[in-house]
């Protein structure tokens, strides 16, 4: 019988050689397992969730997209026991564009007599992973202040489905926002902030974006 021997995943999670995307030259690719890249309240204003839970990477590897597909699923079925689907908001950070390969061997018994393989063998494509770098956030949560220790733990506990070491963070920035929340409140209050689905910028910093809300007013 000819089939694909994947493999455990220390056979693919190693970054090694050059990234191999879907190209010209390359056009057939298998298709991403992932679903959904955005769970729960994604139209939630940035005033409604304040805290903020990553899973950030702390050595270069490949995550798979089976592997991310699994994450999320496991991550909203135990959260959505405990918090109604519109208090929170879950986002993938990462996207699966690489693409592994694996040389085709025989399985069968006696089968090192008939086939021995070959050294440095192309191989054929089997699965799309994504080259996550060190430091690099692979899935953000926000949430209210008071689901933050569920989810923190919940977080760090699920990590264990993926291969390497991965820590969960409560990050002190207010939600998906790259500003403090004391700079935030601080902010919104002298109404110094363009505020937009889940992202803020300040209008001091842009003279165009101020010009745009006077004319736009």
């Amino acid at each position: 019988v000819l089939y694909t021997l994947k493999g455990p995943g220390r056979c693919f999670r190693v970054i090694k050689n050059k990234p191999y995307p879907k190209s010209k030259y390359c056009k057939k690719i298998p298709r991403s397992k992932i679903r959904f890249f955005d769970i729960g309240n994604k139209s939630a204003p940035v005033n409604e969730f304040s805290s903020c839970i990553s899973l950030i990477n702390l050595e270069p590897i490949n995550i798979t997209s089976q592997c991310i597909e699994a994450l999320r699923i496991t991550i909203n079925r135990s959260i959505s026991k405990k918090i109604k689907k519109k208090k929170y908001h879950l986002k993938i950070n990462i996207h699966p564009w690489h693409i592994l390969r694996n040389n085709k061997m025989l399985a069968k018994a006696g089968a090192d007599r008939v086939q021995t393989g070959m050294r440095l063998a192309f191989g054929k494509n089997i699965a799309l992973c994504a080259r996550v770098k060190k430091y690099q956030k692979i899935l953000s949560i926000r949430s209210k202040n008071r689901h933050s220790d569920y989810i923190f733990n919940l977080v760090k506990k699920l990590s264990y489905k993926i291969s390497g070491k991965q820590i969960s963070i409560n990050t002190s920035t207010w939600g998906f926002t790259k500003f403090s929340k004391i700079d935030f409140i601080t902010l919104s209050q002298n109404s110094e902030l363009y505020k937009k689905n889940t992202q803020v910028s300040n209008i001091k910093s842009s003279f165009k974006l101020l010009y745009f809300i006077k004319n736009k007013s």
